[in-house]
């Protein structure tokens, strides 16, 4: 009797045994079931996005085939539906021209750089700030060991926790301004969408793109405009954008004497993609720089959530 009780134990041990292990085989089956269906839809949403890019790239190109001397709001690249259903999702692409901002890495300017200054006091930063934050991010963006007068040395970012040197080169993302001495994360907060950082040392602001919320880029040019006189002169612009910069400057006459970073056309533009998918948000921005008709992609930062 106890050797059938010990069998009949012994087979409902095994049998426990072979329940946990279908159970742990089929729960590891399912993660790897959801991990293959969600490597499936970031690759779907790796080329959805790239489809979006190419077809950001196109409309810029027709744009510049119509008139390869403006750049401005009643465009194809401006006007585009940025919505498109997926069979399992959507997707979203929005273009934004990126000469509407304060390129950063043209603060070796002198002149650019009273410019930043203008802009930080019209943010609400004291004016002796201001000029220690410009000449710190001056010193950033240019080659060369030595600080401007006023500016920051390596060995005062080396006493830091944890310590870090200038970069000493152009800033490939604005958010690099959040290491500069002085910009605290809620001025960051406040400036990034005023900024941006191209792949190049001059400011070229397109005022044929600037919306309204845009006035602070355009006051901080002269200390003789005003914020309703730049939302004014917004207001009043044709729209297919100011023809030349003569008759721009006829309703703003202190932006005359600042034509030099002024632009009527744009180089640069900025490509924002999500893809939304069952189980899967991918999300790609692009920098794409439009020269002589011909598009490049010169950078782009892909992540996807899970």
């Amino acid at each position: 009797m106890r050797q059938k009780g010990m069998a009949l134990l012994t087979v409902l041990l095994l049998l426990a045994v072979m329940v946990a292990l279908a159970a742990l085989a089929t729960e590891r089956w399912f993660f790897s079931f959801q991990y293959g269906v969600q490597l499936h839809q970031r690759a779907q949403g790796k080329w959805f996005a790239a489809g979006a890019e190419d077809v950001a790239g196109g409309l810029l190109r027709l744009d510049a085939l119509d008139d390869m001397r403006h750049t401005h709001l009643s465009q194809r690249w401006a006007t585009l539906a940025n919505s498109l259903p997926l069979e399992s999702g959507q997707l979203q692409m929005r273009i934004n021209d990126a000469q509407a901002c304060f390129n950063l890495n043209a603060l070796g300017d002198d002149g650019a750089r009273t410019v930043f200054i203008r802009l930080l006091t019209l943010n609400g930063v004291e004016t002796a700030t201001a000029q220690m934050i410009a000449v710190a991010a001056a010193d950033w963006v240019t080659e060369g060991d030595e600080s401007r007068a006023g500016g920051v040395k390596d060995s005062e970012y080396a006493a830091l926790e944890p310590p870090y040197l200038t970069a000493q080169q152009l800033m490939w993302d604005v958010s690099e301004l959040r290491q500069v001495r002085g910009v605290s994360a809620d001025l960051w907060n406040q400036l990034r969408t005023q900024l941006c950082a191209l792949p190049v040392q001059s400011l070229a602001l397109n005022i044929n793109t600037l919306g309204a919320e845009h006035w602070p880029l355009v006051a901080a040019l002269s200390d003789d405009i005003t914020e309703e006189d730049v939302r004014r002169w917004i207001a009043q612009r044709p729209d297919a954008g100011w023809p030349t910069l003569e008759a721009a400057f006829a309703g703003l006459k202190p932006l005359a004497g600042q034509r030099r970073y002024l632009a009527l056309n744009s180089e640069f533009f900025s490509v924002h993609i999500s893809a939304s998918m069952d189980d899967v948000a991918y999300r790609q921005h692009s920098l794409l720089q439009r020269s002589n008709g011909k598009i490049s992609v010169l950078w782009r930062q892909q992540e996807a959530e899970p």
